[in-house]
């Protein structure tokens, strides 16, 4: 992505949109029949094809993404390369489905233990529906194990993605950046895939890298920033004047080297309240939370039979709230409990807290609603009906 200075219209005036489902890797099948304990599961077996076979649809998307780059392309030009990364099932491409053991995770990676105390129910929920209780740890060692190997895959997609921009002739004038929409439970808990309202940290916590020309090398930053922030970095780069009122923040300055904002609050908000919200009862996925052989039927009972209450999460360095106003809330200090076993929401030791931390949420909620658009709407007010 280029500087050269834009409007957002036009900006979006010299954009092109099309989708050609490059998406994906290759995978086995299920080692569980219908019917068998783990066939909800997501664990899946080995791919037949190896992970540099074009038979994968990320690589594939990553080889068209570099011919494009290498070939003289009008600009200014956004890419935008939406892969299925490390999503369940869990399987991977031949050479990568066994380059970690569940030995390896046990030793090196130790899951988060199931049934914590204080935890939503989703966490006994997803068992249950899922019909994983009865399986042994290193069951689910060897789910996140799996789980590691797409996620090495994934990295070795991206180091092709810079190997074939540094060879092209947009080396110096492209920046890159990477991120993903949720993470996932991956044997965390003996839960697996995610959860519409958890805020769990391994589904919040996504990664973010970022490549632009002149910028700091393997400069890490602490500080909490929002997946939001990428699209007004990427317009403070490019100089595109958004005019609309966001509340997101350009983290350009933290990419050439300087720190974060220590004391910033990151939110994410998430699970369902309306009838209408819930997916089971979309139009368009209906069909797949009714079928019993979709890998996904148990997550749509569970939400429909137990509720999926709304979420919304506060997060600092220091601390991080969840606060359900129909379910269990939670309240984490980062600093003692990195891994979110302790809720320590309604401890009085934390009272100050979590009370500043629910009335800073509070503020944000109130400033943030609802903002008047900056410009009338063109259509006007509808027409009076005929008398």
């Amino acid at each position: 992505m280029n500087s050269v200075p834009l409007s957002l219209q036009d900006a979006f005036n010299l954009s092109v949109s099309y989708w050609e489902s490059h998406i994906g890797c290759t995978k086995g099948g299920s080692p569980y029949n219908f019917g068998e304990k783990g066939y909800y599961s997501f664990l899946s077996s080995a791919g037949k094809a190896l992970g540099n076979s074009t038979k994968n649809g990320d690589y594939m998307a990553v080889l068209k993404a570099v011919d494009f780059m290498q070939n003289k392309p009008p600009e200014p030009f956004v890419i935008f390369l939406p892969g299925m990364g490390s999503h369940p099932p869990y399987g991977a491409p031949q050479d990568y489905f066994n380059m970690y053991t569940a030995e390896q995770v046990h030793e090196h990676a130790p899951l988060r233990p199931p049934m914590q105390p204080n935890k939503p129910k989703y966490h006994k929920g997803i068992i249950s529906y899922r019909e994983l209780d009865g399986f042994n740890q290193t069951f689910f060692d060897q789910i996140n194990a799996i789980y590691l190997g797409r996620v090495s895959y994934v990295d070795w997609i991206f180091g092709q993605l810079l190997d074939g921009i540094e060879k092209s002739p947009m080396s110096n004038n492209t920046a890159v950046f990477v991120s993903s929409d949720h993470g996932d439970f991956a044997g965390d808990y003996h839960l697996v895939e995610k959860w519409p309202g958890g805020m769990d940290d391994i589904l919040t916590r996504v990664p973010l890298l970022a490549r632009i020309p002149g910028g700091k090398e393997g400069h890490i930053v602490a500080e909490p920033v929002n997946t939001f922030d990428i699209m007004a970095t990427m317009a403070d780069m490019a100089k595109v004047n958004i005019s609309y009122i966001n509340f997101a923040r350009s983290f350009l300055k933290q990419l050439n080297g300087a720190a974060g904002n220590a004391s910033r609050t990151v939110y994410s908000e998430g699970g369902y309240f309306y009838h209408q919200e819930f997916e089971p009862y979309d139009p368009e996925q209906e069909a797949t939370y009714k079928d019993p052989h979709n890998l996904y039927y148990p997550r749509g009972r569970e939400e429909v039979e137990e509720g999926c209450p709304r979420a919304v999460m506060a997060k600092t360095v220091d601390y991080k709230l969840v606060y359900r106003p129909d379910g269990v809330s939670e309240l984490y200090d980062l600093n003692a409990d990195k891994r979110e076993l302790s809720n320590l929401y309604g401890n009085s030791t934390y009272a100050t807290v979590q009370n500043n931390m629910l009335m800073d949420m509070l503020k944000w909620m109130v400033t943030t609603g609802d903002v008047t658009p900056l410009h009338e709407d063109p259509r006007g007010l509808p027409k009076p009906p005929p008398h």
